[in-house]
Parts: structure tokens; sequence; C-alpha cells
């Protein structure tokens, strides 16, 4: 079943009584949510090597929570607005090596989880 969450399935997710931050996640222009939604969809998909599934009604596969927490994660990340204005501005907040140390291909914690991915270090000693 091919994927098809939207922005308003986002918002749904994003709610107020479900997300504890709805109120950062509805402050973003709704043109940045909806970028970082097409985004996240392809960095998971790369990063899993399949296409994302549209859950029916169970929660087998929560490949659409991933998504929405991959985008806000971005739009944390990765995306500021300049003061007084609406243009996005690109801000490292982490070293590249260090953020994909830490995160996994740039795929945020959250998402890892939703997608049942497990960050494993091998250590010899």
């Amino acid at each position: 079943m091919a994927y098809t969450k939207d922005i308003d399935d986002a918002n749904t997710y994003f709610g107020a009584a479900s997300h504890v931050r709805a109120t950062d996640w509805a402050n973003i222009p709704v043109a940045e949510r909806t970028a970082a939604l097409a985004q996240a969809e392809r960095e998971i998909e790369v990063r899993l090597n399949r296409d994302l599934y549209d859950p029916d009604a169970t929660d087998r596969y929560r490949d659409d929570y991933a998504v929405f927490e991959q985008a806000f994660f971005l739009l944390e990340e990765t995306v500021r607005t300049t003061h007084g204005t609406n243009s996005a501005q690109i801000i490292e907040t982490v070293d590249s090596e260090q953020r994909d140390k830490l995160y996994g291909i740039t795929i945020c914690p959250q998402a890892m989880l939703y997608l049942q991915i497990q960050k494993l270090r091998i250590a010899r000693g």
C-alpha cells in the first residue's frame, strides 16, 4: 500500500492533546512543514532501502510517525527563519560527522524508535 500521509495527518499527530511539542510545530509556516515532510519521507526511504507503508487500522507499521518526527527534527535542527522574515536559513547545529555518530545518517532518535532501528556500537578491548 502506497504511503499517502500528508500535512493534515502530521498536524493531527502533533495535536495539542497528543504531542508535547504541538505549539512549536504549529508555529512553523505551513510551507516549511510540508517541505520537511517530503524531505523526511525521502530520507527515511533511502535509509530503509524500501518504500514506506501507509498503515491501515493497525499499529504494525509506524512509518508515518517516523516521518512526522523526522520532519520536525529537520526543521528544529537545520532550518531557522531569519529574524523578521520568512526565508529559511540552514544552520548546522553540530558537526556533520558528530551528527552521523549521534543519529545514524541524520535519522532522529524518535523516528528510529518508530522504525524499530536499533543503534549498535561494538567495542573491542
